[in-house]
C-alpha cells in the first residue's frame, strides 16, 4: 500500500508538473502575439525549431523562410521562437542600419554563449561583450590598416607557391578535385603564416596538425548542433553547469601553440609586427582605451574610458584561435563558391582572366597591392561571390538596453536576441533583381551607389563589423590572380549542379563538395 502510495502520488505530481510545463510553454507562446508581431504557429517543445534539433533544416535557413514570409504581407519585422525563447527578426534595411549601427547602444554584444572559465576559447574577440570587447576590440583594429595589410603582401604570396603543385597533379591525372579542401589548405597556410608567424605546410602536407585541427573545428557533431541552438534560449543554464561549447581537442592545440609561440618569441627576444605579437604587447600589463559612444547630446559625443588588466595567455590563445578559425574559413569558402560561380560563367572567367594578366603585365608579372588595387572586375567578382554565398549566414545581437522601434508601439526588452539573415536580403529580388544569375556588374560603382549599403551584409556592419574584412579580401584577391592566369577550371561531373547547402554545417557549406576540373593554360 505505501508503494501504491508513493507511486500515485509520483504520477500525480509528474501530471501537475507536465501541466505547469504546458501552461509556461502557452503563455510564452503569446509573448509576440501580446506585441502584435507575426510569428508562424510555434509548437511544444521546439517553438518554431522542430527541424533545427532534429538537424533537418539549419536554424539559418528557417530564417530565411521566415524572412521571405514576413517580406510577402509587407511587414519590417517578426518574431521566432528557439523553444520558449522569442527571438526579433527585422527585414527591413533601415531599421536593420538602426539596430547595427546608429541605435547600436542598444545591441553592443552578440548572442554567443561566452563561459571561459570552463570553455576558453568561447572568451574570444566574437564572443566577447561589453566593456571588455570595446577594450580589446580597439585595440585590435591597429592590426588590420591597409598598411599593415600591405606589408604582409608578400607573405601571402609567397603562400601560394605550392598550389600550382597541387593543380598540375590534378591536370596531369585527370581527377577533379575538392576545390574547399584545396583553397582551406592554402589558407591554413597563409593565417598562420600572417598572423602566427608559423609555417603550416598544409599544401605540401593534407595531413598537417594546423589542417587537421582546423577541420576540427567545424566537424560539427550532433550534440554540438543541439548545444549551440540551447545557447540561445537558456545561456545562463548552460553556464550554472559548465557547458562547454568547443571541443577540448581543438582547445588543447591551439592554446598549447600559442603559449608555445609566445615563449619561443619571449626568449629569442623576437617581436614581429603581427597579430599575435600585438596580443603579446597587451599581455601582463594594464591595457586601456578612450571609447567615443556612438549617440550623445553633446556633438562630439561621450567618451568613456576603460581599462583592465592585461591579456593572460589563455586570452591570447583564444584570441590567436579565432582569427586563425575565421581568416582560413572565410577566406577559402568564398574562393570555393567564386570559382565555382566561374565554372558556371565561363565568360566571366575568361574576362577577369583576361583583367588579372593585363594588371600583372604592367608590373612586370608580379603581384603587387598595387596590381590588386587596380584589378575593379577582381573585385566585383568577389562581392557578388559574397552576395550570393555569404559565409556566416545569420547576424545576431542582443538588446542590451530596452529600445522602441521608432514609428512603431514596438518596445523591445532588454535580453531579446536578434537575427538578421544576410543570405535573405542578398537574395530578395526587391534589392538585387535575378538574384540567382551571378552578375558581378552588381558592384560596379554606379550599381553600389543605387542600393542602401544595408543590403549586403557579408561582413556585418556598425561597429561589430567584421575586423578582418580587409584582409580577408586580399586573401581571397591573392588566391585566385595567382592561379586563374595558369589555369582554367570547369565543372566536373562528379559533384551536384545545381548545389544543395548542408544544413548540418556552421559555415556555408555544398553538400557533397565542389568538385572542380583543372586544365592548365
Amino acid at each position: 500500500m505505501v508503494l501504491e502510495t508513493l507511486l500515485m502520488s509520483s504520477s500525480v505530481l509528474l501530471v501537475i508538473l507536465a501541466v505547469c510545463v504546458v501552461l509556461y510553454y502557452k503563455w510564452c507562446f503569446t509573448y509576440w502575439k501580446r506585441k502584435n508581431v507575426f510569428t508562424l504557429p510555434p509548437s511544444i517543445p521546439f517553438g518554431n525549431a522542430k527541424e533545427n534539433f532534429y538537424r533537418q533544416v539549419s536554424f539559418a535557413h528557417s530564417i530565411i523562410r521566415l524572412y521571405r514570409i514576413i517580406k510577402s504581407k509587407g511587414l519590417q519585422y517578426g518574431g521566432y521562437y528557439m523553444l520558449w525563447k522569442p527571438i526579433f527578426i527585422p527585414v527591413d534595411p533601415n531599421l536593420i542600419k538602426l539596430i547595427l549601427n546608429k541605435d547600436f547602444d542598444h545591441f553592443t554584444n552578440t548572442v554567443n554563449y561566452s563561459n571561459e572559465k570552463t570553455d576558453p576559447l568561447s572568451g574570444n574577440l566574437f564572443f566577447l561583450k561589453g566593456d571588455k570587447w570595446r577594450l580589446i576590440r580597439s585595440k585590435l583594429s591597429s592590426t588590420f590598416t591597409s598598411g599593415k595589410n600591405k606589408s604582409m603582401l608578400n607573405t601571402m604570396v609567397k603562400c601560394t607557391e605550392h598550389m600550382p603543385n597541387i593543380l598540375d597533379r590534378a591536370n596531369e591525372q585527370g581527377e577533379a578535385i575538392e576545390v574547399k579542401e584545396f583553397y582551406a589548405r592554402f589558407t591554413t597556410d597563409l593565417i598562420g603564416a600572417c598572423a602566427l608567424g608559423v609555417n603550416c605546410s598544409a599544401l605540401l602536407d593534407e595531413n598537417s596538425p594546423y589542417r587537421d585541427h582546423g577541420r576540427r573545428i567545424f566537424d560539427i557533431r550532433p550534440n554540438q548542433t543541439i548545444k549551440s541552438l540551447l545557447y540561445m534560449a537558456m545561456p545562463n543554464v548552460l553556464k550554472f553547469f559548465n557547458v562547454s561549447i568547443n571541443r577540448k581537442d581543438v582547445e588543447s592545440f591551439f592554446l598549447n601553440t600559442a603559449k608555445e609561440i609566445v615563449e619561443y618569441r619571449k626568449k629569442n627576444n623576437i617581436v614581429n609586427k603581427d597579430f599575435i605579437s600585438l596580443l603579446m604587447s597587451m599581455m601582463n600589463k594594464e591595457i586601456s582605451v578612450e571609447i567615443k559612444t556612438g549617440r550623445s547630446k553633446n556633438p562630439d559625443g561621450e567618451r568613456i574610458f576603460y581599462s583592465q588588466n592585461g591579456l593572460t595567455q589563455n586570452e591570447i590563445g583564444c584570441q590567436a584561435f579565432v582569427f586563425f578559425q575565421a581568416g582560413f574559413e572565410m577566406a577559402s569558402t568564398c574562393l570555393t563558391f567564386l570559382t565555382y560561380e566561374l565554372c558556371l560563367n565561363q565568360d566571366v572567367q575568361d574576362k577577369l582572366r583576361n583583367e588579372i594578366v593585363d594588371v600583372l603585365d604592367k608590373y612586370n608579372g608580379e603581384i603587387t597591392y598595387e596590381a590588386i588595387n587596380e584589378m575593379t572586375y577582381l573585385d566585383q567578382c568577389v562581392y557578388e561571390a559574397l552576395r550570393k554565398h555569404p559565409p556566416f549566414i545569420p547576424i545576431h545581437r542582443e538588446c542590451t538596453k530596452t529600445y522602441k522601434v521608432p514609428d512603431t508601439d514596438l518596445v523591445i526588452e532588454k535580453g531579446t536576441p536578434v537575427f538578421i539573415s544576410a543570405w535573405a536580403i542578398q537574395h530578395d529580388p526587391e534589392h538585387y533583381p535575378d538574384p540567382e544569375r551571378f552578375n558581378p556588374e552588381r558592384f560596379s560603382k554606379e550599381n553600389k551607389a543605387k542600393r542602401n549599403p544595408y543590403t549586403f551584409l557579408s561582413f556585418g556592419e556598425g561597429p561589430r563589423f567584421c575586423i578582418g574584412m580587409r584582409f580577408g579580401l586580399l586573401e581571397v584577391k591573392v588566391g585566385i590572380a595567382s592561379i586563374l592566369p595558369k589555369y582554367k577550371f570547369s565543372i566536373s561531373p562528379k559533384m551536384q549542379v545545381p548545389i544543395e547547402y548542408d544544413p548540418n554545417e556552421f559555415t556555408l557549406t555544398a553538400k557533397g563538395g565542389i568538385w572542380l576540373n583543372v586544365d592548365k593554360i
